[in-house]
């Protein structure tokens, strides 16, 4: 069966492509709530999919507007272990658009790439899996029993899917789960992670004035919002990168010395890193290694200021507020609420005169730590061995799934997290794209994966 199961998917490839397509084209994004039907649609595409396929499923609705979530299951191998597989339809904003070579919600193939909006965050990553456990149930059924939770709020940090897991828990008991919504750590070489970063997203508001004001007619004595917000970012990180929130760093657990010894053997040099993001020198914590920084050291980063005016043109105003987005990427044993409260009493403090700073949280996710020594990690590293002809190696991923945590602390299950995308795919940014020669290895890599799950407890 398993080579029925890999023969179907190498002489349906041309289906699947078209398919993912068809996803591809519905621009479900999830943090603008005009795309709020969008989203729905994808949820709707990928669960009548699904069903047709032959499993069991539903679309949980939930309130207070949230994305629905998508539950599917195939539960007929008795005795057999079960596999709950994660995905999410919801995709980032596409700005700017005139970067785009193409529409980012018209997908287009170049150099052997599928380039659309989701094409590897995360829409080609769990059809990866959706057409494995096609390909398997048509060839009789997989060997394992088979859940898919999917949702639709993992770019903006929704609790949706992790509130119906933990409330649900008793009944989604899994042996295994899988995380496929990450790179390789370079091209040729997957990986299999020991940990992910945690988030801790807000918003930094500063007002000042009840209005805004000419700035000939109360410049020199009019407090001004937006030069309190820029003394405020810059009092957070001093500039060599460090964070200075006090009591930021009390927490952090530095790597152990053997995920140290292995992530030295890593072909990814410096050099790599400048080249990839088109910088001629990288930044950072100073006295930290390049690794630790990507993967096991706390950030901190603006991603947007707003406020006054920004139009083409000039119009002297002094604002009456502005704003900046601010993320921290946490790692272990950082708590999103210890550094939220911190950075809450700390950034008041650097407010110039006359003007008043307020923290909002907008979303957070815990830091994970992954246990990589049960028996899955073996199995799927004999199926990447199988599918892609190489091994993956252990390492940490400095991005956040936000759920992951709840799955660990909830279902208390065995976590396999990894990725098929390639470090280049542009996650995140114009032009995002999806090999595909990795959405059909990849997807032998989920049918051998099932093949050797069925086994690895025995």
């Amino acid at each position: 069966m398993l080579e029925r199961a890999l023969e179907a998917a190498r002489a349906g490839r041309a289906q699947a492509e078209a398919e993912l397509c068809e996803l591809l084209r519905i621009p479900s994004v999830s943090g603008v709530s005009e795309h709020r039907d969008d989203c729905r649609r994808a949820a709707i595409w990928l669960e009548e999919r699904l069903r047709r396929m032959g499993m069991r499923t539903e679309m949980v609705d939930v309130p207070d507007g949230g994305h629905p979530v998508l539950v599917a299951e195939w539960l007929e191998r008795p005795g057999a272990p079960t596999l709950t597989i994660y995905g999410h339809y919801d995709v980032q904003p596409p700005d700017p658009l005139d970067e785009w070579q193409t529409g980012p919600f018209e997908p287009s193939v170049r150099d052997g790439f599928l380039y659309a909006r989701g094409a590897d965050d995360n829409k080609g990553q769990h059809m990866v899996s959706v057409k494995a456990a096609e390909h398997w149930l048509a060839a009789g059924g997989p060997p394992v029993n088979l859940r898919f939770l999917i949702e639709g709020e993992e770019e903006v940090s929704g609790r949706s899917l992790p509130d119906y897991v933990r409330a649900n828990a008793g009944r989604l008991g899994t042996d295994y789960l899988f995380v496929a919504d990450g790179t390789f750590t370079a091209p040729g070489l997957p990986n299999l992670l020991t940990g992910l970063r945690g988030l801790l997203y807000t918003e930094i508001e500063v007002t000042g004035p009840r209005a805004d004001l000419h700035s000939g007619l109360f410049g020199g004595v009019a407090p001004n919002p937006f030069n309190s917000l820029a003394h405020i970012l810059a009092g957070l990180q001093d500039r060599e990168g460090r964070v200075l929130i006090p009591g930021f760093y009390d927490d952090v657990r530095p790597p152990a010395p053997e995920e140290i010894e292995a992530w030295e053997r890593v072909p990814v040099s410096d050099r790599d890193l400048m080249e990839r993001m088109g910088v001629t020198e990288l930044a950072g914590e100073p006295g930290q290694p390049t690794r630790h920084r990507l993967w096991a050291r706390p950030t901190l980063d603006v991603h947007g200021i707003a406020g006054g005016f920004t139009g083409e043109g000039s119009k002297t105003v002094i604002p009456a507020r502005a704003r900046a987005k601010v993320s921290m990427r946490l790692v272990p044993d950082q708590d999103p609420g210890r550094v939220f409260a911190a950075l809450g009493e700390f950034a008041p403090t650097l407010a110039t005169r006359g003007t008043q700073a307020r923290v909002v949280e907008l979303n957070s996710a815990l830091p994970v730590r992954v246990d990589v020594t049960h028996p899955g990690i073996g199995a799927a590293s004999r199926a990447f061995q199988a599918a892609f002809g190489s091994a993956p190696v252990l390492v940490r991923e400095g991005a956040t799934v936000p759920v992951v945590a709840d799955f660990k602390e909830a279902l208390d299950t065995r976590l396999m997290v990894t990725g098929f995308g390639l470090p280049d795919d542009g996650l995140h940014s114009p032009n995002e794209r999806f090999s595909l020669d990795h959405y059909h290895r990849g997807t032998e890599m989920v049918i051998h994966l099932m093949h050797e799950l069925a086994h690895a407890d025995r």
